[in-house]
């Protein structure tokens, strides 16, 4: 019976952690590759997106409602709020993995837009070690969410996070209305 128990938390804490990969071709004919991890019981999920040079990583940290976003090839950590009223729950991306196929009206509803602000995050400690451990020694900047992209005037960078239903968008720049 102590065996059966041992089995059944051992295979249970295994269940709990999910890990999907797949790659696909980008805007230029390269292949884009993204591994996402997801932990319930921390309620983390993890991306990372491999195209050469352009390695990213996004980290939604469900139980602080926070996302952050490393882009090492540009040499910056970006922090935003989640919104948890209207961001995709948890569970979503579970069940979109496990079917494994893209919704057009899904995908439109729970694409997600931040800009980024010229304030620095000054103390990475408040966010955990694995955040603190992502961020330290780069500059870090908060985001904040907004509806949709705004088209102004003036000089802009965008980057962005794309995995199966949700696509972030980070964008920031010198604009002049």
């Amino acid at each position: 019976i102590l065996l059966v128990a041992f089995l059944g938390i051992f295979v249970n804490s295994l269940r709990a952690d999910e890990a999907y990969q797949y790659s696909e071709t980008g805007c230029k004919g390269e292949t884009i590759y993204h591994t996402v991890n997801i932990d319930e019981k921390i309620k983390v999920v993890v991306i990372n997106v491999y195209s050469g040079k352009h390695l990213s990583h996004a980290v939604f940290d469900y139980s602080q409602n926070i996302i952050v976003y490393n882009m090492p090839y540009r040499g910056i950590c970006v922090i935003a709020h989640m919104d948890i009223e209207t961001f995709p729950a948890l569970g979503i991306f579970e069940r979109f993995i496990q079917s494994n196929r893209e919704r057009r009206n899904e995908l439109a509803r729970l694409l997600r837009n931040y800009e980024v602000t010229n304030e620095q995050v000054s103390d990475l400690s408040q966010f955990g070690g694995a955040i603190e451990g992502l961020c330290t020694g780069i500059p870090t900047y908060w985001a904040r969410e907004e509806p949709k992209p705004r088209r102004v005037f003036g000089v802009e960078g965008c980057a962005g996070i794309r995995f199966l239903f949700i696509h972030v968008g980070l964008c920031a720049g010198f604009h002049l209305f």
